[in-house]
């Protein structure tokens, strides 16, 4: 974090940086929270408008205003995290910041010592970045800046069974090890079964060179099932099963799932899917949570209609199945099938998914859209035509969307990301935001430290932007000032010669005698029409004559012309016809004055 503030304010101080930051403040997450507090500028950097190069119309404000409010509210989040994060960590190693005073020791030292520890153990890094055979021990991982710990559930065993689908996402996760996946400590599986029904279609799909370099094929064991569920002999030796089923043979296959899970000596965690669910109610699920316990962990995942596409990371939600609704416009009616295998291997993970029914779709377009505009309050209220408020309808949707986007721009891990949702869910976010709790001494120093590291920040970031302003300003003023001494001495030469015709000045007199006689008077002079030629009026005057003479190149007089400009014309006109009246005609009187 030094390093990044240290790369920052070297960014900024650079002259070219300068531009960018002239019109920009920087909010700490404690002025986030705090909507009285926030004094910013908009940050209209190199927006184009209809209205000129640069000049910002009301559309483009009302954006940046949309945009500026978005981030806010998930700063508010973001706040949220770190006091639960702060939470986990003490849960997780004990005691407080008053404990370990007490001991001698503040609470960064006991982390310290523990990140020594990992390191001297001799913890081995497997291939591609993922854990060796045993990850169990606290890692560095575990210390990283996103310290949020979740509670994972124990004894998943060495060997999990996989019925109904052999997804390389979900093998993906279970295998937990290759690079840029998130090292999940109490995956430790050596053997990875598979029962499906086409054999060689699920190696064509699971098997890539992925699976060879991450050491997945080593794991590995696809084989025909002998029905929808796997026979008791086949459950042998595991002790984590993952089934899928449709929503069509849950009422049949949820009980004998029950059944072959109780009969089961050595299974204590099953995790069933059920897809192409439209309700809030799965039938047979009855059965399934009467046979979870202390020693058999049952949680059920029940989903729309799985889809191809989409990516990993987008936009979904996961909750409570008692607690859906049928009629959700938040809803896509369905999951992303990669986005479903990745939740689904998470959940046999953690404590707070066990002896749970939960649900999960991926958000609608309809839903997205909402995502991106701030909470309809406020400065941002929606009124109908006769001026009353209009309710907010999608608020959770968006307040569900911003504790998505504050997890992960605050780089929680996957495992940590579905904990939060599932144990806290959007409850625990919106009690914060009701009631927000008293923090302890540690939270608050910490943050009291950032705060006024980034006030040190911003401001150097001000002195350098007032000192550049001011420079430019003093340049601006230079050269108004040479401008407006050229003028004075122009008016002051065409005075001296004006008034040397009228006989008002001596012969003895010089012009230069002159001008310096009557320069702060020229000065006067010229500032007036420094600031008339400087004045939309004139401007205006300009473009009115402009339009004029469009077309008068080929023109003796015309409107709008140059009054001087017209009254020599006049004479020239008057001599030329005096000289050559009775040689030329009109035509050619007009020709000659015109090339003159």
């Amino acid at each position: 974090m030094k390093l990044l503030r240290s790369t920052f304010i070297a960014f900024c101080l650079t002259p070219g940086a300068l531009a960018f930051t002239a019109t920009t403040k920087t909010l700490s997450k404690a002025n986030v929270a705090v909507p009285a507090q926030l004094a910013t500028q908009l940050q209209m950097i190199g927006i184009k408008s209809p209205m000129g190069e640069g000049i910002p119309d009301e559309d483009e404000i009302m954006k940046e205003k949309l945009f500026r409010q978005v981030l806010q509210e998930i700063g508010v989040v973001k706040d949220y995290l770190d006091y639960i994060t702060e939470e986990s960590i003490k849960a997780t190693f004990g005691g407080g910041m008053k404990a370990d005073e007490e001991a001698g020791e503040s609470f960064a030292q006991v982390l310290a010592e523990k990140a020594a520890e990992a390191e001297s153990s001799g913890d081995n890094i497997g291939l591609f970045g993922g854990g060796d055979a045993d990850s169990s021990s606290t890692s560095m991982e575990d210390i990283k800046e996103t310290r949020y710990q979740p509670k994972l559930r124990s004894d998943l065993g060495s060997t999990v069974l996989i019925s109904g689908t052999a997804d390389a996402t979900l093998l993906k996760v279970l295998n937990n090890n290759f690079f840029g996946q998130d090292n999940i400590n109490n995956f430790q599986f050596s053997k990875i079964k598979a029962l499906v029904e086409n054999v060689a279609l699920a190696k064509k799909t699971a098997i890539s060179r992925e699976a060879r370099y991450s050491g997945l094929l080593d794991k590995l064991s696809i084989e025909p099932s002998s029905g929808a569920l796997p026979t008791a002999a086949e459950l042998n030796g595991a002790s984590s099963w993952i089934a899928q089923i449709s929503s069509n043979d849950a009422p049949t296959l949820l009980p004998q799932v029950a059944e072959l899970a109780k009969n089961s000596h050595e299974l204590k965690h099953v995790l069933v899917l059920v897809t192409g669910v439209a309700s809030n109610v799965v039938e047979g699920w009855d059965a399934l949570e009467a046979a979870s316990g202390d020693t058999l962990q049952c949680t059920l995942v029940a989903v729309g209609e799985l889809f191809a596409g989409g990516k990993e990371g987008g936009l979904y939600h996961v909750g409570k199945l008692a607690d859906a609704t049928v009629a959700n416009p938040a809803s896509s009616g369905g999951m992303s099938a990669k986005e479903a295998y990745q939740l689904l291997g998470h959940a046999l993970a953690l404590e707070s998914t066990a002896n749970q029914a939960l649900t999960a779709y991926s958000y609608s377009q309809a839903a997205i859209d909402a995502v991106s505009s701030p909470y309809a309050e406020g400065e941002f209220t929606a009124r109908d035509d006769d001026g009353n408020e209009i309710v907010d309808e999608m608020k959770e949707v968006k307040m569900y969307g911003r504790l998505l986007q504050g997890l992960r721009e605050t780089g929680f891990t996957r495992t940590a990301e579905l904990d939060v949702l599932v144990e806290k869910g959007l409850e625990g976010f919106q009690e914060f935001m009701a009631n927000p709790p008293k923090r302890e001494d540690s939270y608050i120093a910490s943050k009291a430290a950032r705060d006024e590291e980034d006030a040190k920040i911003m401001a150097i970031l001000d002195a350098e932007i007032a000192k550049d302003e001011a420079k430019k300003k003093a340049e601006e003023e230079a050269i108004k000032r040479q401008e407006i001494e050229v003028i004075a001495q122009q008016w002051a030469i065409k005075e001296y010669s004006l008034r040397s015709i009228g006989g008002d000045i001596a012969p003895s007199v010089t012009e230069m005698d002159f001008i310096k006689s009557v320069w702060n008077e020229a000065l006067v002079e010229a500032e007036k029409t420094y600031d008339y030629i400087n004045s939309d009026e004139y401007k205006k005057k300009l473009e009115r004559s402009a339009k004029d003479s469009q077309g008068s190149e080929n023109k003796l007089f015309w409107n709008g012309m140059d009054p001087l400009l017209r009254k020599k014309r006049e004479k020239m006109v008057e001599k030329v016809k005096k000289q050559y009246m009775d040689l030329l005609s009109e035509e050619e009187l007009e020709a000659i004055i015109l090339s003159e």
